[in-house]
């Protein structure tokens, strides 16, 4: 059974069709990665999952049960997790404090430990606005994972990192995976994608052009072709 079924989506803006009926499944443990150029609906495909905006046909199934008439809180109530481009981080707050916050009170995680993954430690009392816009990153998807979601959703997580921060946003993202947690991740990093990605989902002008693996993906002659313009 998937985690996550998209089912025949489609989302119109006046008579612009942003998302054309598109079907997608996410297994448990996958880390699904959706690329595509500007303007293939990448973003529009993300904000219609996770309930920011509702859809004009299909439906969305998360482990069986459908939820596109819910919003993004009461899904985050059923196991998701969801970062955005922008850190919605507290930024006024330091980063301990943040992950207090965000931890659910079923569970006694660890906060040390947990800051150590995310290589936040050192830092924990610092003001989180005053972080670098790496560390800033990390702490955005360790509030977002601290309550253990089933099915994390990122956004563009490695936007505006140096190689060596990307490089550790992808070790932090397997390490998550290893303990269960699915992603689907929103990007246009080729790097992330080829150190982390189980399936990769290509989107061009809103509808789902090719789905493989990194290696088929990577190789495909209409891939590289709408990333190099030719139509």
């Amino acid at each position: 059974m998937s985690l996550l079924e998209v089912r025949s989506v489609s989302k119109k803006f006046g008579g612009f069709t942003a998302v054309d009926n598109i079907s997608l499944k996410i297994n448990k443990g996958d880390i699904r990665f959706i690329i595509g150029p500007n303007g293939a609906g990448k973003s529009t495909l993300f904000k219609m999952i996770i309930g920011i905006h509702t859809l004009n046909s299909g439906i969305v199934l998360f482990k069986n049960n459908n939820i596109e008439k819910l919003s993004l809180s009461e899904r985050i109530k059923l196991g998701m997790g969801v970062k955005f481009q922008a850190p919605s981080i507290f930024s006024e707050l330091t980063v301990k404090e943040n992950l207090t916050l965000a931890i659910n009170p079923k569970f006694k995680t660890a906060i040390k430990s947990f800051l150590e993954r995310f290589g936040l430690d050192k830092d924990q009392d610092l003001i989180a606005g005053d972080l670098s816009h790496g560390k800033k990153q990390w702490l955005d998807i360790a509030l977002c994972s601290i309550s253990r979601p089933e099915l994390i959703f990122l956004d563009e997580p490695t936007a505006g990192l140096s190689f060596e921060e990307t490089k550790k946003t992808g070790e932090i993202i397997q390490d998550l995976n290893k303990e269960g947690v699915t992603f689907v991740i929103v990007e246009h990093d080729m790097e992330i994608l080829k150190q982390i990605a189980t399936t990769v989902s290509v989107l061009h002008l809103g509808k789902l052009l090719f789905e493989s693996n990194p290696k088929e993906v990577l190789s495909n002659k209409k891939v590289s072709d709408i990333y190099l313009g030719v139509s």
